[in-house]
Formats: C-alpha cells, structure tokens, sequence
C-alpha cells in the first residue's frame, strides 16, 4: 500500500480471510488513495472512512456499512457493492463502471459518531460527475442522491427507487428503468435515450430539455410531469454529415482523399477517445481508420467500409452497422450491446507492405473481449473472426 501503513485488520486478500474471523472494522480510517484492489471486504464496517481516490477494483464490498465514507474519485470499477449501506456517501467523480449496487442503500444520512463526538454523512448523497456505465443497481435505493452530470449509460436499475433524485445533465442512455421510481424527479437536460421505461412512475418530475428519444415509455406514469419542452420520439437522434463538428469533419474527408489517392493526398485519420456518437456515417469509406477508445453510441454506419478500422475499445452501443465491411478490423473490448450487425462482413484480409506488396501477414476480424449483449448479427459469419 504505497504511502500508507498497513491498516490494523485480520489477514485477508483476494482468496483468503481467516476462517471465523469478524468482518474487518475500518471506521474513520485514513485510506485515501489506498490499495484495496479484489480484496474480501464482505460486511466490514468502514463508516467515516476516508477511501478518496482509493483502488477498489473488483473488490467485495457486499452488505458493507459505508454510511458517510468518502469514495470521492474512487476505482470502484467491477466491486460488489450488493446490499450495501451507502447512506450519505461521497462518491462524485468515482468509477463505478460494471459495479454491482443491487439493493444498496444510497439514500443520504447523518449521524453523530460516539466515538469521535463528530457527525458524519451526508444529507444528500453525492455522486455527481460519477460514472456508473454498465453497472447493475436493481431495487438500489436512490431516493434523493444528486446524480448531476453522471453517466449511467447501459446501467441496469430495473425496480430501483429515485424518488426525488437530482438528474440534471446525467446521460440515462439505454438504461433498464423498468419499474422504477423517478416521481418528483429534477430531469433538467437528462438523457434518456433508447432507455426502457416500461412501467417506471415519472410522476411530478421536473425539468426542462430532458430527451426521450428512442425511449420505451410504455406504461410510463407521467402524471403532472413538466412534459414542456422534453423531447419525446420513436426515432434515435441522428446527427447528419453537415452538422458533425468541422475538426472531425475535415479529418473524414482528408482520410477518404487519403483512401482514394493510395496515400499521396490527405492523412489517415486519427482520431480516438472522442464522442462521435449518433454521427451519420454510413456508406463511407472509412477504412484503415483509427478510432480507438471513441464513444460510437447509436452511430449510422451502415454500409460503411470499415476494413483493417481500429475500433478496440469503442462504445458502439446500438450503433447500426448493416451490411458494414468489417473484414480485418479491430474490435476488442469494443461494446456493441443492442448493436445492429446484420450481414455484416467478417473475416480474413492479406496485409500490403507501403510499396503495396502482399506481406504475408493476414489480419482477422478481432472480436476478442467484445460485449455483444443483445446485438444482432444474422448473416455474420462468426467462425471467421477472433472471438
């Protein structure tokens, strides 16, 4: 634990703990920036713990009383949280990305410590600007917590409770809301698109420039909602050609030039870890391109030639990719949940030396380590790809 001295608990690590020993007690302890990375923590008591910045990757938090510790930019990314108390925590900033909440309690709390003779908690828990992508929160009790400029997009809140929770700005993006209770919610410029809310209560929510495009809202309890000025269709956004920011515009169109003249004109586009989502993009050329790590969430790309593309990594969530040249590309750990790849090509692709000659070298459609929940892929030919 680099910095800090080993905290005064039982022998424990990733697949051991001594057998009868009580969970650790590690109330108001200093841990901020620690090493707890795949730890068994499985019922410790760690109220007023300063775990800011903390490693918590993959560790087993379960049925943990948390009540008022500060997680504040914590790696939570993976941990077992299940049936946690969280109740007047600091998360803003943290990763949960892929963690598991389901049945915590985040609702927000304060109590004086008997042993400090100081409160502790908070009495709107925070996880504003936290990340929460993917992550699984079924029957989490919410109600209150400030999610302002979160992301939750793809999370799974089937059942969970917000009653009263503040939402502005944060990105819902296909996320399971069946069930739950967002009655009286702020939704000021939340995104829910292609979120399922079959069944949730937005009853007196509030707000304005709140997006539901793509969103299933059947059932939906929307009784004295503030619907003015939300946006509401069947249809996912669409950015058109025209209106893709002129930087990445131009980058396109040089890497096309660059395609059609073998290299003498233009550049190969570069261009990763950006937001390029719900960009209209089909039948062009884009081969070669290097996109890695890019947000892709909802792209057109249909009938796009994506030949020897870098995607690894890319977010491609119900991108449309019909019918799309994917021979030789890259794709690993890329998501393509909900992603349409009906017909699309896969397979083999011989590579070429700069003088244009056969290298001997053949790159594969790699799709090793690639989140395909609920794509489509009719008429893929799997067996001719990296999986």
């Amino acid at each position: 634990m680099a910095g800090k001295s080993q905290p005064d608990w039982p022998l424990f690590g990733k697949k051991r703990r001594t057998p009868g020993a009580a969970p650790p007690d590690l109330s108001h302890k200093d841990l901020a920036g620690a090493d707890l990375e795949g730890l068994h923590l499985r019922q410790a008591r760690l109220r007023g713990a300063d775990l800011s910045n903390a490693r918590l990757s993959g560790t087993d938090l379960s049925e943990a009383d948390l009540f008022g510790a500060n997680l504040s930019g914590a790696n939570l990314q993976g941990a077992n949280l299940n049936d946690s108390i969280l109740r007047g925590v600091c998360l803003r900033g943290a990763n949960l990305n892929r963690a598991t909440l389901s049945g915590a309690d985040l609702r927000g709390g304060v109590m004086l410590d008997a042993t400090t003779s100081s409160s502790i908690g908070l009495e709107v828990s925070d996880l504003s600007d936290c990340l929460m992508e993917y992550a699984t929160a079924t029957q989490a009790i919410m109600s209150g917590v400030d999610l302002t400029g979160a992301s939750l997009v793809g999370a799974k809140l089937e059942g969970a409770s917000l009653f009263g929770a503040n939402l502005a700005d944060c990105d819902l993006s296909f996320t399971d809301l069946r069930g739950a209770d967002l009655a009286d919610a702020h939704v000021d410029k939340a995104v829910f698109i292609g979120a399922d809310l079959t069944g949730a209560n937005l009853a007196n929510a509030k707000g304005r420039g709140a997006s539901f495009l793509g969103a299933v809202i059947g059932k939906t309890v929307l009784d004295g909602a503030a619907r003015k000025g939300w946006r509401i269709g069947d249809k996912l956004p669409l950015i058109a050609p025209e209106q893709i920011p002129l930087d990445i515009r131009m980058a396109l169109a040089d890497h096309e030039e660059w395609l059609r003249s073998n290299g003498s004109r233009g550049g190969r586009a570069v261009l990763r870890d950006l937001d390029m989502s719900y960009f209209d993009l089909a039948g062009r050329d884009l081969g070669g391109i290097d996109l890695e790590g890019s947000r892709l969430i909802g792209v057109k790309l249909v009938k796009t030639r994506l030949t020897l593309a870098v995607l690894n990594r890319c977010n491609l969530t119900a991108a449309d990719l019909t019918e799309a040249t994917l021979v030789g590309a890259q794709l690993h750990k890329a998501i393509l949940r909900g992603a349409l790849l009906v017909r699309a090509s896969v397979g083999d692709i011989v590579m070429r030396d700069r003088t244009g000659r056969k290298s001997g070298r053949v790159q594969r459609t790699d799709l090793s380590g690639a989140d395909l929940q609920n794509a489509r892929m009719d008429g893929v030919d799997l067996p001719l790809c990296q999986v």
